[in-house]
C-alpha cells in the first residue's frame, strides 16, 4: 500500500479528503444532466431547468475544485495554489449547491429530513471557509496562493 500511495500525485497526497469530495459530485453532476438519476427534493422543490442549472454548478464546482487542487505545488515547505481563482470559484459553487440541496431536503421532508440535509450543511459551511481563508491567507501574504497545511 505504502508503494501506491508513494505513486499518487502530491497533491492527491497532501489532501486526499478534498480530493475525494471533489470527485465524488462528479457522476452525481453527470447522471443529473443525463436524467440517469433524479432528486424528490430537487424536483418538487424546483423547475426542470432549475435542477440542470443545480447539476451545471455541481460539476463545474467539483471540477474547479479538483483543478485548483491540482495545481498545488510544494515550494519551500509550503503548500502553494497556483491556481487560487479557479479553486475558489469551486468551493463557492459546491457551497451554494450543497445549501440548496440541504434546503430542498429539509423544505420537502420537514424535520425528518435535517438528519439527511446535515452532512450538507456541514459541506456548505466547511466549502465557504475554506475560500475564505485560503482568500484571506493570499491576501496577507500578497502571493498568488500561498497556503500552509493540506
Amino acid at each position: 500500500m505504502r508503494r501506491l500511495v508513494l505513486r499518487l500525485p502530491a497533491w492527491v497526497r497532501t489532501q486526499p479528503m478534498d480530493t475525494m469530495f471533489a470527485v465524488m459530485g462528479l457522476p452525481s453532476a453527470v447522471a443529473t444532466l443525463c436524467n440517469l438519476t433524479s432528486s424528490r427534493a430537487l424536483d418538487t422543490l424546483l423547475p426542470w431547468w432549475a435542477t440542470r442549472l443545480w447539476a451545471v454548478c455541481l460539476l463545474v464546482g467539483c471540477a474547479a475544485w479538483l483543478t485548483g487542487l491540482a495545481s498545488v505545488r510544494e515550494h519551500e515547505g509550503r503548500l502553494v495554489v497556483t491556481r487560487l481563482p479557479v479553486l475558489a470559484l469551486g468551493l463557492q459553487l459546491l457551497s451554494i449547491t450543497c445549501l440548496v440541496y440541504a434546503v430542498a431536503i429539509i423544505a420537502v421532508a420537514g424535520w425528518d429530513g435535517v438528519l439527511a440535509a446535515y452532512p450538507l450543511i456541514v459541506a456548505t459551511l466547511a466549502t465557504y471557509m475554506r475560500r475564505v481563508d485560503l482568500t484571506i491567507r493570499r491576501d496577507a501574504t500578497g502571493g498568488p496562493g500561498d497556503r500552509d497545511g493540506g
